[in-house]
């Protein structure tokens, strides 16, 4: 699905562009990054890949934010994404939607697994993006 067909299928929306709102979105990544630190250290695995997730999500919105759209799924911010910020770095959105289907997986399966270092390597993704949004954006 291209990111016309989101938009005709209301999975994105046109909506006033804000750099207040993807500060915002910033913040609550950075919240969603340090709960997914807290589940780690007591070593409850899935809720890290949830939370570590979310923070990634949030920073993702971000961009969605300051250019003008909002999303109803997190595929269509992927799109997104992938079609309108090449720029941000192909890696960074690619590994972005690895994630999103572990996040999925996690959350709404049965039988899926998660370790310590699927969650640790989560981490160390999210402060990466999470940053380089930061950066993308001109944030800071």
């Amino acid at each position: 699905m291209n990111i016309d067909e989101l938009f005709q299928a209301g999975q994105l929306k046109k909506i006033a562009p804000s750099k207040d709102r993807a500060k915002k979105s910033i913040t609550t990544a950075k919240r969603y990054l340090s709960e997914a630190k807290q589940t780690l250290a007591i070593g409850i695995s899935d809720l890290t890949i949830i939370a570590a997730y979310g923070s990634v999500f949030h920073a993702a919105r971000a961009i969605l934010f300051v250019d003008g759209i909002s999303e109803r799924s997190h595929f269509a911010i992927y799109e997104y994404l992938k079609e309108k910020h090449k720029k941000f770095g192909d890696e960074l959105i690619n590994t972005f939607d690895m994630y999103r289907k572990l996040r999925h997986s996690v959350a709404y399966g049965i039988d899926t697994k998660v370790n310590k270092e699927d969650a640790d390597a989560l981490i160390e993704f999210a402060e990466e993006f999470v940053e380089k949004t930061i950066e993308y954006l001109k944030l800071k």
